[in-house]
């Protein structure tokens, strides 16, 4: 049990949900460049073989990392209670820094009242923290569309606390503010520009507790029967020219059916990787890094779809990585 004493102040806990590619990880990335977010404690979850924000985040061969602000990161592979507990025994054992706040970056497929019921499945073990807020970010591009097909975008936008509208430099913001107001009216409603956002405008929602007590884990993996992950290696650099070609034909072809595609490619004359990042049939423009994040450069995409076998989306993506005469290896 935590040594915290029993008149201290809870630690707040703000769980940040959005369907894939709604802009939270470039959200989460803003938040934590800001001086007032020192001392914060990331947990982030992911669908799939890899981490694919996590990754763009800050890399590491440990579950636990410290980022350059002096906040924590943690990749949850296991039970979220687990990490949460955890967390605060290797703080008292001095192992990692102390934290005054702690976000959870869900998978963009969660389901986020199983989520938000954690906090009340554990109470001994979970009586330092305390739920502060569900805040959801909601695209002004492909936000409303993706309501009609996923009924875990629903619900992530139906129980926020705080909505926060991305992408409104690229998308239609006044249809989008009036869908999220038609959908949840009770919900703050904030707009990031270009990600960016005073963080106080994200934090100040406080958490409501009226779930159903017949909600919970049997609704957590709704839908994910049809939805594919894959993770697809390459072998070596490829020009320009091939990268603009490959995504152009992969938005074109199989836009409808992916949901997320992210990675870094080697291309030639660079030195670094360029980033990849995709959700259905918008892409961002090709990001040059300046270095890889780790020892291993080998180029990959992370691709999630629906409607489409593991073997379908490993093709189309090795579009991307390989020359139509080369190979790539998926795992």
């Amino acid at each position: 049990m935590s040594n915290l004493a029993l008149d201290s102040e809870p630690i707040p806990v703000t769980i940040l949900t959005g369907f894939l590619g709604s802009g939270k990880t470039t959200l989460l990335r803003h938040l934590l460049a800001h001086p007032d977010m020192d001392e914060t404690a990331v947990i982030v979850n992911e669908f799939g073989e890899v981490g694919l924000d996590h990754m763009l985040l800050e890399t590491s061969e440990e579950d636990t990392l410290l980022l350059d602000n002096g906040c924590l990161c943690c990749g949850l592979r296991g039970d979220l209670v687990d990490t949460l507990h955890s967390l605060l025994e290797r703080r008292e054992r001095g192992e990692v820094p102390a934290f005054k706040r702690v976000m959870i970056e869900t998978t963009g497929l969660a389901d986020p009242v199983p989520v938000m019921q954690t906090f009340r499945s554990d109470p001994l073990r979970l009586s330092v923290y305390e739920l502060a807020s569900l805040v959801t970010c909601f695209d002004a591009v492909n936000g409303i569309a993706t309501l009609e097909h996923h009924a875990e975008a629903e619900r992530q936008l139906a129980m926020a606390d705080t909505v926060v509208l991305t992408k409104g430099d690229l998308g239609d913001t006044e249809a989008a503010r009036a869908e999220v107001a038609r959908r949840n009216d009770r919900a703050i409603l904030r707009e990031a520009d270009h990600g960016a956002i005073d963080p106080d405008q994200v934090l100040a929602g406080k958490a409501r507790f009226d779930l159903p007590e017949s909600e919970g884990h049997d609704h957590a993996h709704h839908h994910h029967d049809r939805i594919v992950s894959v993770v697809v290696r390459g072998s070596g650099p490829v020009s320009w020219e091939h990268v603009r070609l490959a995504v152009g034909e992969l938005v074109e072809q199989h836009g409808d059916r992916l949901l997320r595609v992210k990675g870094l490619l080697a291309v030639e004359g660079h030195v670094g990787p360029v980033s990849v990042d995709g959700v259905q049939h918008l892409f961002h423009r090709p990001r040059p890094l300046e270095t890889w994040p780790g020892e291993d450069h080998t180029p990959f995409l992370v691709g999630i779809g629906e409607r489409a076998t593991h073997e379908e989306l490993t093709g189309w993506l090795q579009a991307v990585l390989e020359p139509a005469d080369a190979e790539a290896s998926a795992v």
